[in-house]
């Protein structure tokens, strides 16, 4: 096929599924594995595992058409040196016989080293009237045939072969052969977590086969089919194109566990997301150079490496080609989208005609319009003349005839940009501008073009950096360029350093930060694959700060090094420190309440006879910390599941002081919300999710899920707030929060700041609770402060006892008590108890088997086809139907979690293998046009029975019953598919078509859910959810939790364990890769994210660089020589150790007869060989902690290992610490080892 002198010249994106053989024509080697292919649609409903399987690794030149894989109708063959024939049947021949039945089946060949492109955007009907609008197609909707099923409409595809071709032909005539290159993407592979684009490959469009007509076509009525044949000139050899070595380095992972594949992932850019879309489209000039400056730092990392071959040869095709591309794109490559701006609506076909005409590169296409303007013969054809209105010519000439043309300016600076029609329209359209909350005018884009990147980073239209770098350094510009011959050639220019300043902290807050050091960001951006390269230094800096003013505040860190903060995070940190410092600064509040009675009536009904010591112990703990929150203007509420958060705040809440006067309990999560709503049974309160309560004053914006200041402000209606979750709060939601609300007295946040930081900039509550916590209250009992309660007594069934409950105690980041690690030696002798199971696993093989033995165990069934218990233990009473109103109670007695999405062991994997052991007859019955319930929708085949998340937050009026419902449904929120059913009782023909589900969060409620809502590029409302992730999870509560450990998992992360472990109420079953002591590394600092994230809410950050990552030092205990420990009695004890010079090693493992401890430090004398062990205590206020001590210190008495004042024994000598209690003058107990009382110890054993 030809280019269309009519069409600016494009690109090609494909489409292609992932491939564990590198897309050879082979099937591939472990089918099973992989579950990124199954993002795709075709993949996802057809893939036939078990035939796959059979011939994993075959050639499909050696199989009959039969056994080819689905994938291969998805372009999952491009790189096959051999050609293969496929029979295409029309899906429509016999659905549809009147219209169709006449095409026959029509076999073609897929040539070697060649994809299928097929765009689908372009060939459904509601794309095709604005395409032909658009290029001026000649398509009819008057020959498209009225198909026998689509009585009322849904046919949605171009059937007619006329109307086909046109549509077709304008798509591929935007190519060049042996020009236009062609890019071959994933949506999903498996070494990067969130579903994107990651590029493939890349090479040039040797030739283009067009498609044609089925056979049987006639004149009466005749279809295409629409796959074109594009052979490409990529080769292994790399000098003509290349495929990124991800396969290689899958293989070298294996080798080097430390390594992530993603690395040298190339992630289409955000931005140009819609290029990389439906199979195949258009990908611009300027697409394509920012793609391949990405391909040549993933090759040169790989090259170093040692990964993959002939990068060089691929690198230097890179280079040629992105000089090609620079001289293709020329000058203006948005004079298209610009002229449309203006309000010439073809303006696309009015820019092609005349930068087609150009004979030089030199050549100017502005003034070649505007010759146009007043004689368009010998420069336009008289079809697209007409397509400039009069109006539009004379507003042209008028606005450039003015003294300062500043519109026509601004018009020549946007098509120096590659701007889609609607971006050029935002911007240079100024009530369109104005909508968007854009104060700007043309003179301050023309004084800077980089705040076209500023102003709509945050809109649904964003331009990315680099697309102005692109319009701005040109390589051998022509002389008159427009406007005003406006060319940067400095790589410093300051407001380039501006903008790369706010991109790097935009990046920045979304890995946590809300600062960083300027260090930190000259790194970032000399590694940066910008062109031309900014390797920026310091002394820029100095200059470029002078235009900061506005977007950029300049910080410091605690060093005095220079940090920068964008200025939203400056606003929230005044909002929320000054709010916090005023209120515990403040007067206190009065409220008369005889707590510790109201506790008892609360608490009485559930403890069986008299209380206990612990209990008593517990009781006294929560009437000081409701005192607190009861009295104080802002206060935390902290402690894990199961310490009575939620009781305390029903009693407050429930006093009628304060219920009079207004109530809000706000949450991050639909979820959070219930357990909110749990408090306010019988209480005259308010409860909603944050983005639900901040929405109705203009704070939240959904469309692109930001939390934004405003003019409106809840005033006077609520006395007390409070923010359940916490930890999941990011300082934009919580500034916006606290700073709508006005009148309030009582601001509670509760939470657990151990779990998951939030998902976005900052660690507010955990660094609110630094800012709070009392000096010395770790050693403290209770543990309350001005403004700070924290619950330590867990009274949960098995309270401290529980064996699930000890091991996610290690994942806190608290100081352990002496005697915490008799988990580990509990986990080996007894790895299946009540409250904890633990599995090992090997490889993926070994994790399905074992993971099937697991869940028969765990849930009573008979075997792994035991569909009917399966059913039951999620809701259904007789293992056939889900009842509304009885099944969403039993949707969380258990749950799958994982940390990562992909791979055998991934939440998507695992939603696949429940749905095919268990949910596949009903897939069959819906998919049945007699059956009684909806057919399956989305690409998980969402059916009645099964369990799901809703993943978008939305307001949702297709709910019953009406009366007292939310209508609205939160992201994270869990339920069952309930309906339809269709009973004898429904009167309405055919199959029902709604699907409905009940929400355990909004029981005996039933929301409404269109299949026309799940699209394969969209973003889909539903999930499967016998699997969630950990972060999904958050706020949830589940009976059994079955959790997956994967080793090596770069996503896992201390908080991420410790949440997991804290989400059953029953029985944790964890599933381990490797040894179960590996697990124990992940207790340190280093795998901690909220130590991680840069933030200064209270105090400036003071950071120390540990193995390349940098952590927070105000929240670590961190001795002189690196070293880091729990607490900071054992930090005292270590530092005066290695201050006196003695040899001493921290938790170094301590075997005996097969039985493992970890003393807090042991001390050889290499000289006398003595061997010393000592045990730092903390307070033991807790019995079980105490027990667990004796029990310890029994064991190092029967192993020979005797105390310092007996003389020490034959194994070891034991020296022993006590955080020694003492009552101070408020009630309360504190306590702490002395550095005089260490000092004691050290010259006396050590004579030091």
């Amino acid at each position: 096929m030809k280019h269309n002198p009519r069409y600016i010249l494009k690109h090609l994106s494909v489409r292609v599924p992932w491939h564990d053989s590198g897309w050879n024509g082979s099937v591939c080697n472990n089918p099973k594995a992989n579950g990124a292919c199954l993002i795709l649609k075709n993949c996802a409903l057809n893939r036939d595992d078990e035939n796959e399987q059979a011939h994993a690794g075959q050639l499909l030149k050696d199989l009959d058409e039969e056994n080819y894989p689905v994938c291969i109708g998805e372009r999952a063959t491009f790189m096959a040196p051999f050609a293969i024939h496929k029979t295409l049947e029309h899906p429509y021949a016999e659905s549809s016989p009147t219209t169709h039945g006449h095409l026959k089946p029509t076999r073609i060949q897929f040539p070697a080293f060649s994809a299928a492109a097929v765009p689908y955007h372009w060939m459904l009907k509601e794309n095709a009237k604005d395409k032909t609008a658009l290029f001026d197609l000649n398509f009819d909707d008057q020959r498209e045939p009225k198909l026998d099923w689509a009585v009322n409409g849904g046919d949605h595809w171009v059937q007619e072969i006329n109307n086909q071709k046109a549509l077709l032909n304008c798509f591929f005539e935007h190519f060049q052969e042996e020009t236009s290159l062609v890019f071959f993407y994933a949506k999903q592979v498996p070494f990067v977590e969130e579903s994107g684009r990651v590029l493939v490959g890349a090479g040039k469009i040797n030739k283009i086969i067009p498609s044609e007509a089925y056979e049987g076509s006639n004149s009466r009525f005749g279809a295409a089919y629409w796959e074109h044949m594009v052979l490409h000139s990529i080769r292994k050899d790399g000098k003509k194109g290349f495929v990124l070595p991800y396969h290689a380095a899958l293989e070298y992972q294996t080798e080097h566990p430390e390594f992530d594949v993603a690395e040298i992932a190339v992630v289409v850019p955000h931005d140009k997301r819609f290029e990389f879309s439906y199979a195949a489209e258009h990908v611009s000039n300027d697409s394509a150079i920012r793609v391949l400056l990405e391909c040549i730092k993933s090759l040169e990392r790989a090259a170093e490496l040692g990964i993959g071959e002939n990068h060089q040869a691929s690198i230097q095709w890179i280079h040629n080609e992105i000089a090609a591309l620079e001289k293709l794109r020329g000058a203006y490559p948005g004079m298209g989208s610009a002229l449309c701006a203006f309000g010439i609506e073809k303006g696309h076909f009015v820019a092609a005609e005349i930068i087609n005409q150009l004979k030089d590169d030199k050549d100017n296409p502005w003034l070649l319009f505007e010759k146009a303007l007043d004689n368009p013969k010998g420069i336009l054809s008289d079809a697209v003349a007409a397509l400039i209105p009069f109006n539009s010519k004379k507003l042209y000439q008028r606005l450039k005839e003015k003294a300062t043309p500043t519109r026509i300016k601004f018009l020549h600076l946007l098509s120096r940009f590659d701007l889609s029609i609607e971006q050029a329209t935002f911007l240079f359209v100024e009530e369109e501008r104005e909508k968007l909350g854009i104060q700007r005018n043309d003179a301050d884009y023309l004084a800077n073009p980089y705040l076209i990147y500023e102003d709509l980073r945050h809109t649904l239209t964003p331009v990315a950096l680099t697309t102005i770098d692109l319009g701005l350094y040109l390589k051998n510009p022509p002389s008159d360029i427009l406007p005003d011959n406006l060319i940067y050639d400095d790589p410093f220019e300051i407001h380039r350093i501006r903008a790369l300043t706010i991109q790097q902290l935009e990046w920045a807050a979304l890995q946590g930060h809300t600062l960083l050091p300027r260090k930190e960001i000259i790194k970032q951006i000399r590694d940066l694959s910008i062109s031309p390269a900014c390797a920026i230094n310091s002394d820029y800096y100095e200059l470029a700060e002078e235009c900061f003013a506005g977007s950029i505040v300049l910080e410091e860190m605690k060093d005095g090094e220079r940090a920068y903060q964008l200025q939203r995070f400056t606003q929230t940190r005044e909002i929320i420190s000054q709010k916090i410092i005023d209120r515990i600064n403040g007067k206190r509040l009065t409220l008369e309440a005889d707590w510790a009675t109201l506790l008892n009536t609360a608490l009485d009904p559930f403890t069986e006879g008299k209380p206990d010591e612990t209990e008593l112990k517990a009781r006294s703990e929560k009437a000081t910390a409701l005192k607190e929150i009861a009295e104080s203007r802002f206060s935390v509420l902290i402690g894990p599941a199961g310490t009575g958060k939620t009781t305390l705040l029903t009693i407050l809440a429930g006093q009628e002081e304060v219920e009079n006067k207004g109530v809000l309990l706000l949450a991050p999560t639909g979820k959070a919300r219930v357990r909110m709503e749990e408090i306010a049974k019988n209480i005259e309160v308010t409860a909603k999710t944050i983005a639900q309560f901040l929405s109705g004053y203009g704070r939240y914006n959904g469309e692109i899920q930001q939390y934004v200041f405003s003019n409106q402000y809840c005033e006077g209606i609520y006395e007390t707030v409070i923010l359940d979750e916490a930890s999941m709060l990011t300082e934009e939601m919580l500034a916006t929060t606290i700073d709508c609300l006005k009148g309030v007295k009582r601001f509670i946040l509760v939470g657990d700041h151990r779990q998951l930081p939030p998902i976005g900039a900052g660690r507010p509550f955990v660094d609110i609770i630094h800012h709070l916590r009392p000096e010395g209250i770790e050693n403290a009992f209770p543990r309350v402060g001005k403004g700070y309660a924290e619950l330590t007594i867990k009274r949960r069934q098995g309270g401290s006892k529980r064996e699930d409950l000890q091991l996610a105690e290690w994942f806190s980041g608290e100081a352990m008590e002496p005697g915490a690690d008799s988990i580990f030696n509990h986990i080996l002798k007894n790895p299946n108890s009540k409250y904890l199971r633990m599995e090992k696993w090997e490889n993926e093989s070994e994790f399905e088997k074992v993971f099937e033995k697991v869940l028969i165990d765990e849930l009573g069934m008979e075997n792994i086809e035991d569909v009917a218990k399966f059913n039951q233990e999620l809701g259904s009473p007789d293992g056939r139907y889900f009842n509304f109103k009885e099944a969403a109670k039993k949707a969380e007695s258990w749950q799958i979690l994982s940390p990562v999405r992909e791979k055998v062991f991934g939440v998507k994997a695992m939603n696949r293998k429940i749905h095919k052991l268990f949910r596949e007859d009903k897939v069959k019955y819906a998919r049945d046009r007699f059956g009684k319930i909806p057919a399956p929708i989305g690409l998980e085949e969402i059916v009645y029975g099964d369990k799901v998340i809703n993943i978008i937050n939305s307001y949702r009026d297709d709910v019953w019953p009406k009366n007292d419902s939310l209508e609205y449904v939160a992201n994270g929120e869990i339920g069952m598919v309930i309906g339809q059913f269709k009973t004898a009782k429904m009167t309405f023909k055919g199959k029902p078509r709604n699907t409905e589900i009940e929400f355990t969060s909004q029981k005996g409620y039933k929301y409404t859910f269109k299949s026309w809502e799940f699209k394969e590029e969209g973003n889909n409302p539903l999930e499967l959810a016998y699997a969630l992730t950990v972060h999904k999870a958050q706020g949830s509560e589940f009976g059994k939790v079955f959790l997956i450990i994967p080793n090596p998992c770069f996503l896992l992360t201390r908080e991420m364990l410790y949440t997991s472990l804290t989400r059953q109420r029953d029985k944790v079953i964890m599933l381990y890769q490797g040894s179960s002591f590996d697990i124990k590394a992940l207790a340190s600092p280093l795998k901690s994210d909220a130590l991680r994230r840069i933030t200064n809410l209270f105090v400036k950050p003071e950071l120390i660089d540990i193995e390349g990552h940098y952590l927070e030092k105000n929240l670590i205990h961190q001795a002189s020589d690196g070293k880091m420990l729990r607490s900071k009695s054992e930090l005292m004890i270590y530092q005066r150790l290695i201050d006196k010079k003695i040899p001493v090693l921290y938790e170094k493992a301590l075997t005996i007869k097969e039985v493992e401890k970890l003393p807090d430090f042991t001390i050889e004398n290499e000289e006398t060989g003595n061997i010393y062990y000592w045990e730092h205590c903390g307070m033991l206020h807790d019995a079980e902690y105490k027990r667990r001590w004796e029990e310890k210190y029994n064991w190092y008495r029967e192993n020979k290992i005797l105390p310092f004042d007996e003389g020490g024994g034959e194994n070891g000598i034991l020296i022993i610490t006590e955080d020694k209690p003492y009552q101070v003058e408020d009630g309360s107990i504190r306590g702490a080892v002395s550095i005089i009382e260490i000092d004691e110890i050290i010259k006396k054993v050590f004579n030091k």
